[in-house]
């Protein structure tokens, strides 16, 4: 089998830039190893493209953080001990880029992506909106104590030249936005609003892409894994797969945190690791009075969805190598953070049908996605997005669909290339 363009994985990253690829008029086929496509970190994610939250998670400080999650129970950020070898030299990388300079550029770089990323997504919200449940609703971040507030409204001031929307709200103001936050109310400092977030099913739109992609001539095979890449002089010229051989033009690697697996050798300046995080989707469908915005608790580090009639809480980050146990414990620590954050709705949260769910981020350690070709012709990367996949999903593959094509980009992407500096 031959094609213009081979993706490696159908999560996300991989179907999108597959679809972007096909736009141009490429033939192209994707492989993905599990049963269908978007089953993978996508699959129950927090379901919010959210431009406002493009800080990366190496802020200023976060070493003391690390270190005391080894010993804290109820962190939001965990290290299983076994992990930490795994994470030396990317942990070296991941602390240099938490200098304040650093981490304030990069905060910039992602918002640009992100705001590039939401103006390629709303061809698809056009065109797709009511069949991925996708509600430009924005969202509200909450806040308990004044000084964390006040820094986050100082570092939004700097982020308005980049593109960010936000308002500052009340205690008051948040409730009135979001009544369900009443019995909250005397515990907050104050929140912001950010209205250009959007929520939106991400697993509903990688099958909505994967039927127009069938439909018009592409080839999509599941159940199928790339074993090893095909390689001709110093040249990628596609993969050998569970299901035979595929030569390709460009091999495009789209497997999250599991890039490294495959392409080891091809590329070595990839520094990205997993992290998992976790979902816990609250069947409420019979119940007519829900929240109607997702709020996020910047203290609790927890964020409280409202997607296709459900409940869905997310937060939680785990470093603990490929180790995807679901933790019961990290499960009721979610619970009860959603508890806190709602307490009126805690009995209807006991009451519920819920499905727990864990998935790996794909984390580089400078907090940018990897977006371009390898130093071996022909073998592209669209990896480390981390907590920003949903969001950064339709820029980068619009991103590396150009690249690919030899076309000019929208954006300089010298910030995500694979031979950047750490």
């Amino acid at each position: 089998m031959k094609a213009d363009a081979l993706i490696v994985g159908g999560g996300l990253i991989g179907i999108t830039t597959a679809h972007r690829l096909a736009k141009r008029g490429c033939s192209v086929v994707l492989v993905e190893a599990n049963e269908d496509v978007g089953l993978g970190a996508n699959f129950a994610n927090g379901a919010m493209l959210v431009p406002s939250q493009t800080m990366p998670w190496n802020s200023p400080g976060i070493l003391s953080t690390l270190l005391r999650s080894l010993v804290t129970q109820n962190s939001a950020v965990r290290i299983k001990p076994k992990a930490i070898l795994s994470l030396l030299r990317w942990g070296l990388h991941f602390y240099k880029n938490s200098k304040p300079h650093l981490h304030e550029l990069h905060t910039r770089r992602l918002l640009e992506l992100a705001l590039f990323s939401m103006d390629v997504f709303e061809e698809y919200y056009k065109e797709y909106a009511d069949q991925f449940a996708a509600k430009k609703c924005g969202t509200i971040k909450i806040y308990r104590d004044q000084p964390n507030l006040e820094a986050q409204v100082s570092s939004n001031r700097h982020l308005s030249e980049v593109g960010l929307e936000w308002e500052e709200l009340t205690p008051d103001q948040c409730v009135e936005a979001e009544p369900h936050l009443q019995a909250l109310a005397r515990q907050l400092a104050g929140g912001i609003r950010f209205s250009a977030d959007v929520v939106a099913d991400s697993q509903k739109f990688c099958q909505i892409l994967r039927d127009d992609l069938v439909a018009s001539g592409q080839i999509i095979q599941v159940n199928c894994q790339a074993k090893e890449l095909l390689v001709s002089g110093d040249s990628v010229i596609g993969a050998r797969t569970t299901t035979g051989d595929i030569w390709a033009n460009n091999t495009i690697l789209a497997l999250g945190a599991n890039t490294q697996k495959l392409a080891a050798k091809y590329a070595r300046l990839i520094l990205v690791r997993p992290v998992k995080g976790y979902s816990v989707t609250y069947d409420t469908t019979s119940v007519n009075d829900l929240p109607s915005y997702p709020v996020i608790d910047e203290g609790m580090h927890v964020g409280i969805v409202p997607i296709n009639g459900k409940l869905r809480a997310v937060g939680i980050a785990e470093f603990a190598g490929y180790d995807n146990t679901l933790s019961p414990k990290i499960v009721e620590q979610l619970d009860r953070l959603s508890k806190s954050v709602y307490p009126n709705l805690a009995p209807m949260i006991d009451g519920c049908k819920r499905e727990s769910w864990t998935g790996f981020r794909p984390m580089s350690a400078d907090g940018l996605p990897y977006i371009g070709e390898t130093s071996s012709k022909g073998l592209w990367i669209n990896t480390g997005h981390g907590h920003l996949g949903w969001t950064l999903a339709t820029g980068s593959a619009e991103l590396l669909a150009d690249l690919i094509m030899g076309k000019p980009t929208a954006l300089d992407t010298s910030s995500y290339a694979i031979t950047r500096l750490h």
